[in-house]
């Protein structure tokens, strides 16, 4: 992997220096929280709404909520009709996050315990199924025809997700799974929650389907990169899970796996047997060693350039029949995304 060229860097420093209003809508947003807090139901009188605001209590970017509400601006939407979407993708996230953390055996979540470690697995289940409901209850008051093409929207984009999931989690190990497996996971289960926000807020300014569609496509390919960045910073940071390295400790095949393996393929029977162990056999200094192994051995670096060519070619790209506005947006959320990842230019070789 090349590293990125000057004008590459050119254009991420560009990025960066843009002002952080595109994703704010802080009015908007208020109402967003006091309606998801609305749809969660009454805490004091049932114990499946205390949970679900337990989990939402536990904060987050809102970055799906933000998006939804930015896109529809950029869009032309109307302000009243984006916060109920805003609402549905940000509930549908969190839903997909409660599962994830009992998947992945995480015993934090934005360094809270993690619904499953405080309630138990099934009742963590049942929490995750019920926020699965509420994104389609935040629909009820638009106008019929517009509710029923959202409803069909989120449902599509919810199945996306959950087949997203299912193929990450089929990603076992081993020698004869690669890059091609990996983007069609992460396109999935990423990808398609970064989308979602944007092709609602299409159907709410009334774009044609096949506009609709190419303007969430852009916003798709910035999941990716998002998850990319997410698999570097997973060797520096807990990332409010814990711990860092967290992804080996889950044995997940990540970009950090598959660029040192690209680079050290006679490591690979050492690596996938670290990454093939149960988590709970997993020791704290064998996952310690293999970050460092990734690092020293140039994994971490070639990623990292692999994120910012990715990231300059999606800040480059004028997308054909794309308006200008959502442009904008889109690369305001590349400037987000890559904010965690600053600190690492430069340290690394």
């Amino acid at each position: 992997m090349k590293a990125a060229t000057p004008a590459a860097t050119t254009v991420l420093k560009h990025a960066r220096a843009l002002a952080s209003v595109l994703l704010d809508h802080g009015d908007l947003l208020v109402k967003v929280e006091s309606r998801m807090t609305e749809l969660a139901g009454d805490r004091v009188l049932d114990p499946g709404a205390e949970m679900l605001h337990e989990h939402l209590g536990t904060g987050g970017k809102r970055l799906r909520a933000r998006l939804a509400l930015a896109a529809c601006h950029a869009l032309g939407g109307r302000s009243e009709y984006a916060v109920d979407w805003a609402a549905a993708v940000e509930l549908l996230h969190n839903a997909s996050l409660i599962h994830d953390d009992i998947q992945d055996g995480d015993r934090s979540r934005r360094d809270k315990p993690a619904l499953w470690a405080r309630h138990g697995i099934a009742q963590a289940i049942n929490a995750g199924d019920l926020l699965l409901m509420l994104p389609f209850r935040a629909l009820g008051g638009y106008p019929d025809a517009l509710q029923s093409a959202l409803v069909q929207i989120l449902a599509e984009y919810a199945e996306g997700t959950a087949r997203g999931q299912i193929h990450e989690l089929a990603l076992t190990a081993s020698s004869d799974k690669g890059w091609g497996d990996y983007f069609s996971a992460v396109s999935g289960k990423t990808g398609t929650l970064f989308a979602l926000p944007v092709r609602g807020a299409a159907e709410l300014a009334g774009l044609e389907p096949d506009e609709a569609n190419n303007v969430a496509l852009t916003f798709s390919s910035i999941g990716v990169l998002y998850q990319l960045q997410d698999d570097l910073l997973d060797l520096f940071e807990s990332k409010g899970r814990g711990s860092c390295g967290s992804d080996i400790y889950e044995g997940r095949l990540s970009a950090v796996v598959l660029t040192h393996l690209d680079l050290h393929p006679s490591d690979a029977v050492a690596v996938f047997e670290i990454l093939n162990k149960p988590r709970d056999e997993t020791k704290h200094h064998e996952v310690s060693q293999m970050i460092e192994r990734f690092i020293e051995g140039g994994a971490a670096a070639q990623l990292l350039d692999r994120i910012h060519l990715m990231a300059s070619g999606l800040l480059a790209s004028k997308g054909t029949g794309v308006r200008s506005d959502i442009q904008a947006v889109a690369r305001e959320l590349v400037h987000r995304v890559l904010t965690p990842i600053d600190a690492l230019e430069g340290g690394l070789s």
